[in-house]
């Protein structure tokens, strides 16, 4: 099988590491392999963004050091792109590039290649931007750029993909500039592609196959082969351990945005919550990777959806809204900053109601914090709906996104549905906690983190581009030496699917153990009366015998303190004071608790529904 691995990033060294050992291992395994990388050919690529780090003068020639010296250091033999094209092809491009009207550029096309919508996204986050303003002189000026670099990746692909005819594509990302170019290419010739980025958690690599690596297929497929499936006992450990993980920081793929976690009060001084109400928590999105996907594009923009949430509470004073601007959009974590959506969600911000608090990307207020208090999570693309979601929360979404449109979200992309969603929701308690959403929610995530992801120990990575390799020779990477790279040579050489899908013993688990370990025991309360149990010693008989330890059940005696003797003399005659016996709780008139019982134990008082039998209280549970 002929494997073609076009790496144009490999500046970004993790990448570089992560591919040439997926790389070596498929030549391991028998896999003829052509690696190239690019020498200098682009005038503009997203090696160096605007928003991050001005491209230097002499951008290309570091670059290819760098990446010549990465391949040497892991043994990998290469060519330059550049040797697939024609000079006459860099003359054509400028041409053409030169031809297009301002208006076209977004749009452009070059026969059938779509190079305006094959390097728009690439565009979008050249300047961190939402939004394209192609009228901006430096917009447009880039945008020219980026499509004489995408022609000029179409012209030498295309010889290349012709002249090696490979089975597949292995490339990063393919998403951005050339490497979308790759991947559109490849498809449109039938050649399989797989994507490779960064996974969820630290030392983990994505793949996706045919899509590019921010496609949402690949989610709404993950719940379509395992929403159904419990989780066992070790999986439900191994998820709530990792979203535990996340709260503080750790265990991550990528930069942690949220400041360390606060003390609910502390949260609520901060803010200047008012206690007992319901805090509702909209979470805004960094968005600007997605700007240019239309499977993320929603009904209107996240500005006009946030103005209707604050106008929602204007005229709901009992809610507590809070509006989390997302810290990537720019603050000291982030990369870079979206300084045009910044702006513009800076308008939002005059004349709030006093119900409606702000929190700014550097403001030291943890997400997560937000996310215990919340009773309700309002989210556009954000995946913070999936862990609120796991904490049994309501969640909103109002735009396609990693968890919209499943059974544990409420997703309302149009206004009018969207507000009826927030009606809805007026009547939660502020500590509302559904169980149902919780259990589903935590199937999705452990798929999200845990059966998407492949586990790549020989490449040690950080949250930036840089990392290590934790192999010395090719010689290490055969067959059966490490489960990872196993795993993505047999998606790319044998077509594995990049999620197994459940076993039949995996679709036939018992959800009930998934159901007890989340949901909180339910216990039967039953009311009694010292004074009557003492002058009627058979109505603890009744209890002695309906119930056990080992039953939810517990009996609460109202008893003032001149009765504790007299009433533990009759437990003791009972023989309720034998190991096994069910459970009693002697609890002082008036005590709040009191409440808690929804039957009564008597042969004298109705104040709840009477019991006087062992069928009657079993009856209960």
């Amino acid at each position: 099988m002929k494997v073609l691995c076009y790496a144009p990033h490999n500046r970004w060294v993790v990448h570089g590491h992560w591919d040439m050992t997926i790389a070596h291992g498929l030549k391991q395994r028998g896999a003829d392999v052509r690696y190239v990388m690019c020498d200098g050919l682009f005038s503009d690529c997203d090696v160096y963004w605007k928003a991050w780090e001005d491209r230097p003068a002499d951008a290309c020639l570091r670059c290819q050091a760098g990446t010549a010296a990465l391949a040497a250091e892991n043994g990998m033999p290469y060519e330059w792109l550049g040797r697939s094209l024609d000079p006459q092809e860099s003359r054509e491009a400028r041409r053409w590039v030169s031809s297009l009207q301002r208006d076209e550029l977004l749009d452009a096309r070059y026969g059938d290649w779509q190079i305006g919508a094959w390097i728009k996204s690439s565009v979008h986050s050249h300047f961190r931007r939402s939004r394209l303003d192609i009228a901006d002189p430096e917009v447009e000026r880039t945008a020219r750029s980026y499509l004489y670099s995408g022609l000029i990746a179409a012209f030498a692909l295309d010889r290349l993909l012709d002249d090696y005819a490979p089975d597949v594509l292995l490339v990063f990302n393919g998403r951005m500039s050339s490497t979308r170019v790759a991947l559109e290419l490849a498809r449109a010739r039938g050649i399989r592609v797989v994507c490779h980025e960064r996974g969820p958690r630290k030392g983990t690599m994505r793949l996706t196959v045919d899509r590019t690596i921010i496609a949402r297929e690949p989610y709404v497929a993950l719940w379509d082969a395992w929403g159904e499936v419990p989780l066992t006992l070790e999986e439900l450990d191994a998820i709530l351990g990792h979203l535990s993980e996340r709260e503080h920081g750790v265990n991550t793929g990528c930069i942690v945005f949220s400041p360390e976690l606060q003390a609910h009060d502390q949260v609520y001084d901060t803010l200047g919550l008012r206690r007992g109400r319901p805090v509702w928590v909209l979470f805004t999105s960094s968005d600007d990777e997605v700007a240019a996907a239309p499977d993320w594009r929603g009904r209107r923009p996240q500005t006009e959806w946030i103005a209707d949430t604050i106008e929602y509470a204007r005229r709901h004073p009992e809610i507590e809204l809070v509006i989390r601007l997302h810290p990537n959009t720019g603050s000291r974590r982030s990369v870079g900053a979206n300084l045009q959506q910044l702006v513009e969600l800076d308008e939002l911000r005059v004349g709030l109601p006093a119900n409606v608090h702000w929190v700014a990307p550097d403001d030291e207020v943890s997400s997560y914090s937000l996310m215990d208090i919340g009773a309700v999570g309002l989210i556009a693309h954000s995946t913070v709906g999936l862990e609120m979601a796991a904490k049994g929360k309501r969640v909103i979404a109002s735009a396609p996104g990693v968890v919209s449109d499943l059974p544990f979200v409420r997703t309302a992309e149009e206004p009018d549905a969207y507000l009826r969603e927030l009606d809805d929701a007026l009547a939660l308690a502020p500590d509302a906690v559904d169980y149902e959403v919780r259990r589903l929610a935590l199937r999705f995530a452990h798929g999200f983190y845990f059966r998407q992801p492949v586990e790549f120990p020989l490449v040690a990575s950080r949250h930036d581009a840089v990392a290590t390799r934790n192999w010395t020779s090719p010689a290490e990477l055969v067959p059966g030496a490490d489960a990872g790279l196993d795993r993505c040579t047999a998606i790319v050489l044998d077509g594995q699917p990049v999620v197994l899908p459940p076993s039949e013993a995996e679709r036939a688990r018992d959800p009930e153990l998934e159901r007890r370990a989340l949901v909180p025991e339910q216990r039967l309360v039953v009311l009694a009366y010292a004074q009557e149990l003492i002058n009627d010693v058979s109505l603890l008989e009744i209890w002695r015998d309906g119930f056990t330890s080992a039953d939810p059940a517990t009996l609460m005696i109202e008893t003032p303190e001149v009765a504790t003797e007299a009433l533990i003399e009759a437990v003791s005659r009972a023989g309720l004071g034998a190991e096994g016996a069910p459970d009693m709780v002697a609890v002082a008139p008036g005590d709040p608790t009191l409440s808690n019982a929804v039957a009564v134990l008597s042969r004298e008082r109705s104040v709840l529904p009477r019991l006087d039998s062992r069928d009657a209280l079993r009856a209960l549970l």
